[in-house]
């Protein structure tokens, strides 16, 4: 029975996947297969075949070719629901039914509430991320039981991004307990061009063995989508915020802090081997020099139908940790998931 539930779901979750049968042509000679989501205010949402989500500038846009029914907005006119082709002309588009039209005489492309027939529309937004978890367990001589877990997810709804990323840690040696901590963070972008966005954020741990109750962070400011393309994606901000760290032993304190967050994203080998890394630190910047960084890299490598292996590196550093403690802490982990 079980068996059967798994392989049901799995054609389930086969069967929802997006086709990838729309496709775009750049200024810059890039020709791009995928999915299209939507443009308006000069920005074209686009989801490559290998995953993730581009903004593109409209008026880096050659030629577009999208396979579904779409509203197109023409200058000041009503949206009308017809099919986009390229056209053989640079900086044009074939509607149907409509004629050709230039790229720039398009306002907005949407796929409103539904597509041509009356059938669902593909969503307007991107929601893209995974799931993984690691296990080890030994017996005899040797007693040893490590349990890791993480999630990600990363939604782009035309403007608007939300981040969130997740990590739990539980370790056992000889019965003993060596290891539990958790941790988490949570970014809101919103996209003021197709590369400037304001940024709010906020980072969370807990770590019984660093003495750390609870250490939260919060910021806002300014980040660059500097490279943003099917392959790399590189992005960072800065801003001002506040610190709040309590202890188990002894006393809490506060900080105002200056704040920096990067992410990167590179596909090695597209669709096989993948390369991210995910910061966050806060500086000090009243009285004092506490500071506090926190990093997570590694290698993901595609195993097929979405289930991936995962070999991370995650590094913390504090200035000044509790009496006793180290201020770095380094834990690398090996775990198998799955993306969507």
């Amino acid at each position: 029975m079980i068996r059967l539930t798994l392989l049901a779901s799995a054609l389930v979750l086969l069967t929802a996947l997006p086709t990838f049968a729309d496709e775009v042509h750049l200024k810059n000679g890039d020709r791009l297969t995928g999915k299209f989501v939507s443009m308006t205010n000069g920005v074209m949402i686009w989801r490559p075949a290998a995953g993730g989500a581009l903004r593109i500038n409209w008026a880096d846009v050659v030629t577009l070719d999208i396979d579904d029914p779409v509203f197109v907005t023409l200058n000041d006119m009503p949206p009308i629901l017809t099919g986009v082709s390229a056209s053989t002309t640079a900086g044009r588009a074939e509607l149907m039914p409509g004629g050709p039209v230039n790229l720039t005489d398009i306002v907005a492309i949407s796929y409103g509430k539904g597509g041509g027939g009356g059938a669902k529309a593909p969503s307007t937004s991107v929601i893209t991320g995974g799931a993984g978890a690691g296990v080890t367990a030994t017996s005899g001589n040797t007693k040893l039981n490590s349990m890791r877990l993480n999630g990600d997810v990363d939604a782009l709804m035309g403007a608007n991004r939300y981040v969130a990323t997740a990590t739990q840690t539980h370790s056992k040696d000889n019965g003993i307990e060596t290891a539990r901590n958790w941790s988490l963070s949570g970014r809101y972008d919103r996209y003021l061009t197709g590369w400037l966005y304001a940024e709010a954020n906020a980072v969370f741990l807990n770590d019984r063995y660093r003495d750390i109750d609870l250490r939260s962070a919060y910021g806002a400011g300014l980040g660059l989508q500097l490279l943003n393309t099917p392959r790399i994606k590189v992005s960072g901000a800065g801003g001002v915020g506040e610190v709040k760290q309590n202890f188990r032993s002894i006393p809490d304190f506060n900080y105002t802090a200056a704040f920096e967050s990067g992410s990167v994203k590179i596909e090695l080998v597209p669709d096989h081997v993948e390369f991210f890394h995910i910061d966050n630190s806060y500086f000090q910047i009243s009285k004092g020099d506490q500071m506090f960084v926190q990093t997570q890299s590694g290698l993901r490598f595609g195993l097929g139908a979405g289930f991936v292996a995962t070999l991370q590196t995650d590094w913390d550093f504090d200035r000044h940790p509790s009496p006793g403690r180290k201020s770095t802490d380094t834990t690398t982990a090996f775990t198998l998931g799955y993306r969507f």
